[in-house]
């Protein structure tokens, strides 16, 4: 990893911790001690090696045979969330997958109580859909095509049978290639 790339992942994990020190409950109690935030200091995190459509983070264990926990774990994230628009996002995206990192593996009640804790939560859920959608457009080689609205939603697979329909005016989806042009040689 570079020199760059090393800065802004220490930023981003900088902030997060920070801002999970100051998250206190009704009777004033940090919800995460200074031990938890201590260890997710040392987690490994990096990039996912492609860039997925539907995956902004990824939390794995490092020994499977073992049980997740900040000793026993890394965090990947997508690339894309290091543009700056997505920047906030990013840092949404890393307490996610560091709530995971303390036990809470799967998104039952208790996980979700603990993300909401996150300031501008619902605004993040906007903004995480949003990236899903440009990584959509622009890893997307096929468009369903509705027949009688002309509703188009982009696609990365083929996959695709003849009897969809566009659920809002039920016109047949018809699946079409996306011809990209291809660059000039100059």
């Amino acid at each position: 990893m570079d020199d760059n790339n090393y800065q802004i992942l220490s930023q981003l994990r900088e902030n997060v911790i920070s801002k999970m020190r100051i998250f206190v409950d009704k009777n004033n109690e940090r919800f995460f001690s200074d031990n938890e935030l201590l260890k997710l200091s040392d987690i490994e995190v990096s990039f996912l090696s492609r860039n997925s459509i539907s995956r902004h983070g990824l939390t794995t264990n490092l020994d499977k045979s073992k049980k997740l926990s900040p000793s026993n774990c890394k965090v990947k994230l997508n690339k894309k969330l290091f543009e700056e628009k997505y920047f906030l996002y990013a840092e949404f995206v890393l307490f996610h997958e560091y709530i995971h990192c303390l036990g809470n593996f799967s998104h039952d009640k208790n996980f979700r109580q603990l993300e909401n804790l996150w300031p501008g939560k619902k605004q993040m859920n906007i903004i995480g859909r949003q990236l899903t959608r440009e990584l959509q457009e622009i890893k997307a080689q096929w468009a369903w095509t509705c027949s009688k609205c002309g509703f188009i939603v982009k696609r990365s697979s083929r996959k695709f049978r003849s009897n969809y329909f566009h659920k809002e005016c039920l016109g047949k989806l018809k699946n079409i290639p996306i011809i990209r042009p291809t660059s000039l040689e100059h």
